[in-house]
């Protein structure tokens, strides 16, 4: 009886640090995804500041705030747009372009207010690719040395 015991105690425990290890994998995993999604600019207009050239990967739609490149509080619908383009194109991107944001309702009836029923906004733009060289930086005119 001791033996059978034993045996169910070890297998309990291997099955915990299985577990753990599954934990520790994604926690690994969200960590990479937080960098990577961290140095993704997101810009309104057609061009990023400083990189002329770049290549479309394609859209991308997520969760967000009422402004696409918002930092503050938490996503809780799922991807906000920088990690949704990085799960669809992964280290490719560096910017999201010509980025929109709308509202979508979620109750079953209209508000006499825009924005007062219950609801969340999404956002898209273009995921790019940055080619070429980066834009130089602008140095101020320096007098003429006589």
């Amino acid at each position: 009886m001791r033996l059978v015991l034993l045996l169910v105690a070890i297998v309990a425990l291997a099955g915990c640090s299985a577990v753990d290890q599954d934990v520790d994998h994604l926690q690994q995993q969200q960590d990479a995804i937080s960098a990577a999604i961290k140095k993704i600019q997101v810009v309104h207009g057609p061009a990023v500041k400083g990189h002329p050239q770049f290549t479309a990967l394609g859209r991308a739609e997520g969760y967000c705030f009422n402004r696409p490149n918002s930092t503050g509080g938490a996503v809780v619908h799922g991807d906000g747009l920088r990690a949704a383009a990085y799960r669809k194109y992964g280290d490719q991107v560096d910017a999201i372009v010509n980025t929109t944001v709308w509202f979508v309702e979620d109750d079953d009836y209209g508000a006499f207010e825009p924005y007062t029923e219950g609801g969340y906004f999404e956002c898209a733009g273009i995921a790019v690719h940055f080619t070429g060289e980066s834009a130089p930086a602008v140095q101020p005119a320096q007098p003429p040395t006589s």
